[in-house]
Formats: C-alpha cells, sequence, structure tokens
C-alpha cells in the first residue's frame, strides 16, 4: 500500500510541476538560447561604455542617463541564403513579444524597418524596455534596455538631445557593421 500512495504523491508533484510551468519565452531565454548561435550577433554594453561626457545635460537628462544598467542585443543578418531561416527567426523573437509579462508601448514603422517596443514595470517608472526592429532587406535585432525606474517620457526627451550631439557611439560600430556587411 505505501508504494501505491507514494507513487500517487511523485505523480500528483509532476502533474503539479507541469501545468505550473509556461510555455512563455521571456526576453532573458529568448537571449540565452541563442547567444552561441553563429549566425547571431550578441553584444552586451554598459551605458557607461557610451561617452556623453562630451554632451551637455541638464541634471534629469543626466538622472534618465543614470538610470540604465545594461544593454543587450542580439543580431540575425538575413540575406539570400538564410530567407526562410530569418522568417523563422523573426517569428520565434516575435513571440518573446507576446509573454504576458510585457506591456506594449508602441508599434511603428519607418524608412521600411518595422518597430516594437515593450516594457516591463508601471507605465511611470519601466525597469525593462525591449525593443525588436526587422527589416527584409536587413535582418532583425533585438534590444533590451534593463534599468532601474526608467521613464518613458523623460527618455525622449534625452534620445532627442542626444540625437543631436557628437555621442561617442563606436561601441555600436560592430552592430552597424554587421549589418551594413
Amino acid at each position: 500500500m505505501k508504494p501505491l500512495v507514494k507513487l500517487f504523491a511523485l505523480s500528483a508533484l509532476f502533474l503539479v510541476t507541469l501545468f505550473s510551468c509556461t510555455n512563455e519565452e521571456s526576453i532573458q531565454t529568448y537571449f540565452v538560447g541563442h547567444q552561441d548561435e553563429p549566425e547571431f550577433l550578441m553584444i552586451d554594453l554598459s551605458p557607461k561604455m557610451i561617452d556623453i561626457s562630451q554632451t551637455e545635460l541638464d541634471d534629469e537628462q543626466r538622472d534618465v542617463y543614470n538610470s540604465f544598467k545594461k544593454v543587450n542585443i542580439l543580431g540575425y543578418k538575413v540575406d539570400k541564403a538564410n530567407k526562410a531561416s530569418y522568417v523563422s527567426e523573426l517569428e520565434k523573437a516575435k513571440t518573446v513579444f507576446k509573454n504576458k509579462d510585457y506591456s506594449e508601448l508602441m508599434e511603428f514603422s519607418d524608412n521600411g524597418i518595422k518597430f516594437r517596443v515593450s516594457t516591463i514595470g508601471n507605465n511611470d517608472e519601466i525597469d525593462e524596455f525591449i525593443l525588436l526592429a526587422s527589416s527584409e532587406a536587413v535582418g532583425f535585432a533585438v534590444v533590451r534596455v534593463i534599468g532601474d525606474n526608467m521613464q518613458p517620457e523623460k527618455l525622449v526627451h534625452l534620445m532627442e538631445k542626444m540625437k543631436d550631439m557628437d555621442v561617442d557611439g563606436n561601441q555600436l560600430g560592430k552592430v552597424m557593421d554587421y549589418f551594413n556587411n
């Protein structure tokens, strides 16, 4: 009788474990699952690697910049030989954005590139931004920005300011070279 009770208890525990797991892929599992694949480019950046020392920022903009902890970039370049694989990999990346933990912030297109931006956190203080940028001509990139209490409206002002400044973006050159070659 004891072995039957033990078997029942183990079976129940297995079923609870099985049903408590979800199949939703997170951005973290997506990055880890693709980081060592040769067709992907993976870059981890500290925002401190982007030199803004020559950029004039006010206190609020500097606080926004300092709220960033880490930026992860995962890129996939499309060419004639991997077009089918590109479509498949892009669909996998899109499924990450359907995860219930992410809130869609915006979706738009610009110059043939489709952008999708989602967040983790509440509306006023975001802990994580994820961006999917895709183009059938170039490929796609998934960008993950991790920080503390990032504020979207202030981030937009900082990005506008940095767009017009001479910011040292040499660290991002590897990403641009990857998609341009």
